[in-house]
């Protein structure tokens, strides 16, 4: 025996008493791992970071059996020991061995506590509870309360989301919002009234003409009646701007009844609608009519078609900036379009021609017909609201049903009742009257405060709990009402003391999941915050009080129904956020010189994409290979125009028929006529033959949040793909390794810089799998545009044909990008196509990590070792769809992993 393997032996016979006790490892593994993989993997080399003699003495901890686990896959995947080390049977030997071994340590570690543990809502989870609950749609205490913690990228698992004092004030604060907002405020309902608002209105945007922000059009031409062409607008007769408005005023000429035209666009500029302001909350129908033209020299043109936004300017709510709608303007032809939003108090309305890609500050003095460039105009402006379905409303009936409202009178130690806010007009039309009801104090009054208390909370606990309640339960809730009447409290108030205590309770701030197999109401709460982010509603609690929400026929028409509601849009909008980082969009900011094109509109239009993608998969049941490849993708007019791909002359694309399901092979694709995109909604668009573009990798959202706004890091890319797609997630980078700097001079590539990177033996190993993923996507940029050769500041050459963009470019054309590389398992690929498709030789593996995502969003857990075998059955039974993405999620909802805890 030579001296290292009368070392190994010596190393195993000695600590054998010791894994015995810690791992009980069989002695096929043993003998493996000490003939085998000790000579690479011992204190001294520890080759590839593992060193076995440590992990032998280790007890199987989580961390242990996980260590474990990567060994298996490592062997099993023929990545280790080499293939000369071992035989095939001796392969096979050793993986039978410790497949059983890691499911019984797995399993032993859980104990008597089950797959998930014990966790309360999220952030998300609870605003979305109380906005169901009481019926507030548009209910904001999200921000109220303290960010969550992550496992594994998801703010889902318990582990993750700690308990505090600090969240317990947060809560009480959060519940005291959502009770006052959902108290009817007086007997009768506010009906809803109409107005249509002007930018020619006194208290309108006329003052942005003035400052020469925008121009007067009639009829589709200049209006000279108030500026006259030969006259400047930033010098107007009469001096002073705000002299001349009044001079107009005078003048019988405002109001104007006219359209405006925006020429001008900016974060900075967004001309507000400040003569309306709603006077009670609630949603309001918005429907506004555009154009666009072209501004030349004078002369009103045609033009491609534009898109405007209209936005909350919210002076005391958090709906500051809250989109309300995206509207298309259409060239020298008249558009209405509607959007539905909800407005407290103090909010106005903002407009924004978003899509003028110019950085026009305003007409030049003296030489407004001498420009040329594009203008959206605002024929009007029109608010119906407030829009009421019921009165009482919902929420209210649900803390108060049909009792009735007396004026209150205040008598001595009693409380005011809370009120949500009432407004007031600024100015201007008052299309709205603030009536003496609105002045009024109501409150809820009770003839049998005891048994009206007690009527109540017997029907609203078991909603917030999401289970039957006990008699005694109600009862502690009755007791605390008597007590605050006791102090003087109106019925009102001592109500909503009751019902704050439930809204901060462990029964409604956690989920109550007993261990082993799930009982119908656990099911039914599991499945409404997995689909719904929020409470189950009464049908899945009638079901489930039946006993019948755990059949799986039942459990399977119940999913439908609920991805058919509404409410399923939270699951995509959740679930993308976070499988896909979604969230981190806004993270960084692009670098404004080498990325002028970048845009508030090209941002929104990015996520609008991966969701509407994502929703096309899901609702049509779509293979799992479209989540690296297809060939369609959701556009709406700034993508096509971004991307390139397109007749951005003409905003058209080739209509062609789908590529034959059955096979994943290039073939040339039929092309019919094409058809316009125009405009910002989003819709489904065959790609070109051989396009870059399809599946998620190479939407721009995913290429901008994998990107640090200045340029790309192949590892930062590769890492998101192995974790995200591939299900490989990579090991965390050693603490002394620093962080690789780009270089925006354009002297040197990432990929040079790499190459001496991985000449460090402790990061060739793993860099080996990170970095591939990572080159295949180098030709995008930062925000997701197509280069050849990448952008660079200092050292290049100048741009022949500069981007469309809102900025003067100033970048330079450096080093060309190489996009090719080489699989950990030496296959080569020269582009991102060619990597795509040695990704789906594997395409299993791409829907085991689907499904594998989904389990850790809808259960809070990841899947270990010893239920591997449960995502094995659910990629068997979704085979016959080839892994369809709705297929998927239906076989994860009725797996032992979603039904049991």
């Amino acid at each position: 025996m030579n001296c290292w393997a009368y070392s190994a032996a010596a190393v195993w016979f000695a600590i054998g008493a010791k894994i015995a006790v810690a791992f009980e490892l069989p002695t096929a593994i043993g003998t493996v791992v000490t003939s085998r993989c000790l000579e690479c993997h011992y204190a001294g080399t520890k080759k590839g970071g593992l060193d076995l003699e440590l992990l032998l003495s280790r007890r199987p901890d989580a961390a242990v059996v996980d260590i474990w686990a990567q060994i298996y896959d490592r062997v099993r995947d023929g990545e280790m020991p080499p293939k000369d080390k071992l035989s095939e049977n001796e392969r096979s030997a050793f993986l039978k061995s410790l497949h059983k071994t890691l499911v019984t340590a797995d399993l032993a570690r859980r104990g008597d506590n089950g797959r998930a543990t014990l966790r309360r809502l999220n952030r998300t989870e609870y605003e979305n509870t109380l906005r169901d609950l009481l019926n507030l749609p548009e209910l904001e205490v999200r921000d109220l309360l303290p960010e969550d913690g992550r496992v594994q990228g998801y703010d889902k698992g318990g582990p993750a989301l700690e308990f505090s004092t600090v969240q317990i004030n947060k809560y009480l604060e959060a519940a005291d919002k959502a009770l006052t907002t959902a108290v009817m405020p007086y007997p009768e309902r506010d009906e809803p009234r109409t107005a249509r608002l002007y930018g020619g209105d006194d208290g309108g945007i006329m003052d942005g003409i003035i400052n020469g922000c925008g121009i007067c059009l009639k009829d589709f031409k200049y209006d000279q009646d108030l500026f006259p062409l030969s006259v400047p607008s930033g010098n107007v007769p009469g001096g002073s701007g705000y002299g001349y408005f009044d001079q107009l005023k005078l003048a019988g000429k405002i109001p104007y009844r006219g359209s405006i035209g925006f020429m001008r666009n900016g974060d900075d500029y967004k001309p507000d609608f400040g003569m309306m302001s709603p006077v009670v909350p609630g949603y309001y129908r918005i429907r506004a009519s555009l154009w666009s033209f072209r501004w030349d020299k004078g002369e009103v043109k045609p033009t491609t078609p534009q898109i405007g936004r209209i936005q909350v300017n919210g002076q005391y709510s958090k709906s500051k900036g809250a989109v309300v709608g995206y509207f298309d303007a259409l060239s020298l032809k008249p558009k209405v379009s509607e959007a539905k939003v909800w407005l407290t108090p103090g909010d106005s309305l903002q407009f924004q021609p978003l899509s003028i890609l110019h950085d026009w500050q305003g007409i030049p003095y003296g030489k407004m017909d001498s420009y040329v460039g594009d203008g959206i105009a605002v024929d009007w402006v029109e608010v119906q609201g407030p829009l009421v379905d019921a009165w009482p409303e919902v929420g209210h009936q649900r803390l108060f049903g049909d009792l009735p409202l007396e004026r209150f009178t205040e008598k001595e130690g009693e409380k005011r009742p809370s009120r949500r806010p009432i407004g007031q007009w600024r100015g201007g039309p008052q299309p709205f009257t603030l009536l003496p009801k609105h002045q009024e104090t109501w409150t809820v009054a009770s003839a049998e405060p005891g048994a009206d208390a007690e009527k109540l909370l017997a029907k609203f606990l078991p909603l917030a709990f999401r289970r039957p309640v006990e008699a005694d339960d109600v009862g502690a809730y009755v007791a605390l009402v008597l007590e605050r009447i006791e102090a003087k409290a109106t019925f009102e108030e001592a109500m909503l003391t009751a019902y704050r205590a439930a809204l901060c309770s462990p029964e409604f701030l956690f989920l109550r999941e007993p261990v082993g197999k799930l009982d119908d109401f656990a099911l039914a709460s599991r499945l409404s915050y997995f689909l719904w982010s929020s409470l189950p509603d009464e049908e899945l609690l009638r079901l489930a009080a039946q006993k019948k929400l755990s059949d799986p026929k039942i459990l399977h028409s119940q999913t439908e129904r609920m991805l058919a509601d509404p409410k399923a849009e939270r699951f995509i909008v959740d679930f993308t956020n976070q499988w896909l980082d979604l969230r981190l969009i806004d993270d960084n900011t692009p670098h404004s010189k080498l990325y002028p094109e970048f845009s508030p509109l090209l941002r929104d239009s990015m996520v609008g994409e991966t969701r509407a993608y994502f929703r096309e998969l899901l609702r049509h049941d779509l293979p799992a290979e479209n989540i690296v490849d297809s060939d369609f993708a959701m556009l709406n007019q700034p993508l096509a125009a971004f991307y390139g791909d397109f007749d951005l002359e003409d905003f058209t694309i080739p209509q062609e028929k789908p590529r034959p399901k059955q096979s994943r092979e290039t073939l040339p694709r039929p092309v019919t006529p094409a058809e316009p995109i125009v405009g910002f909604e989003l819709r489904k668009v065959p790609l070109p033959p051989d396009s870059q573009r399809g599946g998620f990798l190479t939407q721009a959202a995913i290429l901008k949040v994998t990107a640090n706004g200045t340029t790309t890091s192949p590892v930062r890319r590769g890492a998101w793909v192995q974790r995200k797609i591939m299900g490989q997630p990579p090991k965390p980078p050693p603490p002394n390794i620093p962080a690789i700097e780009p270089d925006t001079r354009g002297l040197t590539t990432l990929r040079e810089i790499l190459a001496k990177h991985r000449a460090d033996v402790s990061c060739a190993g793993c860099h080996r799998k990170i970095d591939p993923p990572g080159f295949a996507l180098e030709n995008y940029d930062a925000i997701g545009g197509f280069r050849p050769r990448f952008r660079a500041l200092e050292n290049g050459d100048r741009v022949t044909k500069p981007p469309a963009c809102a900025g003067r470019h100033e970048f330079l054309l450096g080093l060309p990008v190489d996009a090719s590389g080489e699989l950990a398992d030496g296959r080569h690929f020269a582009d991102i196509r060619e990597f795509k498709r040695l990704l789906l030789t594997d395409e299993p593996q791409i829907a085991r990590n689907f499904a594998e995502q989904l389990i850790v969003y809808a259960t809070g857990t990841p899947v270990s070792f010893a239920h591997r075998d449960a995502i094995d059955r659910i990629l068997s039974d979704t085979s016959r769809t080839r892994h369809g993405i709705r297929s998927i999620l239906h076989a994860v909802i009725q797996s032992e992993l979603f039904l049991s805890k």
